[in-house]
């Protein structure tokens, strides 16, 4: 390990130094703190870690029982030490300092400052945070303090088992509803793994694939009655359906459906309408004239396609 030296450190042969000044770490991994320590002359009868209490009465995390079972001290060959905590959690934030007490009376000391540890958990961030259509997107995996040792970062969407991307940022550009679902990152160094709980992406879009349907079927007769239904995929859904007839200007109706009663000659022609969201609006293709026929109308037809070949009055017929 490279140790740094802290100024204060030492006095009278007296010292500790640590292999790092901060460490920041990922919740439920494992961290390793680092130091070497001096001292003039004698045997060491006693060494310690702890965060909490005074430097010359300290609770020995052996001890402490926010450490119970996760606290491992392993003692190195020239007087280094290390310290383990395993399960990090987030409470686990702190100063942690190393001290040693020898034989000699008066020769004890408490590395300060110690080794600054924060613990972090991961939040995945979406920017814009309302997403529409054709907009770039960026995802950030973020953590409370930048992580240490080389961290990798990789993308996730929940319903692809292979990683989206790798980097701390996962641009999307010219984003489609397509790309809608639930995203996560994994962050991980020489010290853990971690996993962020998923963000959704709600890709926002006008409507589109509208498509108009007219009920009843086939030939329709004067005097009866006509729907015709507007259809789309919109996110959101739709705010409203206005309905147009080809050779007139304003709007003729609204609404989802459009019904047409004692329907004559006059209502024949092209109609369409318009699908409309927050984000905007989409006309539907025309349908195709709807001709209206008088009552007792007979049809004579193709026997083979059922082409209709023209129309009379009397019994309906069929060509050969």
């Amino acid at each position: 390990n490279q140790y740094f030296i802290a100024p204060q450190l030492q006095y009278n042969g007296l010292g500790v130094t640590y292999s790092a000044q901060s460490i920041c770490g990922l919740k439920g991994s494992t961290v390793e703190m680092s130091c070497s320590y001096t001292f003039p002359s004698g045997t060491v009868k006693s060494t310690l870690w702890f965060s909490k209490g005074p430097d010359d009465n300290p609770v020995n995390l052996t001890v402490d029982p926010d450490y119970t079972g996760r606290v491992t001290y392993r003692n190195n060959k020239n007087n280094n030490n290390t310290l383990i905590i395993t399960d990090l959690r987030e409470t686990d934030s702190a100063e942690y300092k190393f001290r040693f007490i020898t034989v000699k009376p008066g020769n004890q000391w408490t590395g300060t400052p110690g080794v600054k540890l924060s613990v972090t958990d991961l939040q995945v961030d979406v920017t814009p945070a309302t997403v529409t259509e054709g907009q770039n997107v960026t995802l950030t995996c973020i953590t409370s303090c930048p992580l240490t040792d080389n961290p990798t970062y990789i993308w996730y969407k929940k319903t692809v088992t292979s990683p989206k991307a790798s980097g701390r940022r996962y641009s999307i550009s010219n984003i489609t509803s397509e790309d809608s679902g639930e995203y996560y990152c994994e962050a991980q160094n020489k010290y853990g793994r971690l996993t962020a709980s998923t963000v959704s992406v709600d890709v926002q879009y006008a409507p589109k694939n509208i498509f108009v349907s007219v009920s009843p079927s086939g030939e329709i007769m004067e005097g009866s009655s006509v729907t015709l239904t507007c259809s789309s995929d919109a996110n959101p859904p739709m705010d409203k359906y206005t309905w147009y007839k080809k050779t007139v200007t304003s709007p003729i109706a609204s609404g989802q459906s459009y019904l047409i009663t004692n329907i004559t000659s006059e209502d024949s022609g092209e109609y369409y309408c318009v699908a409309t969201n927050v984000i905007g609006n989409r006309s539907s293709d025309l349908i195709s004239n709807f001709p209206c026929f008088p009552p007792g109308a007979t049809f004579l037809r193709n026997k083979r396609t059922g082409t209709l070949l023209g129309v009379g009055r009397g019994t309906d017929g069929q060509s050969t």
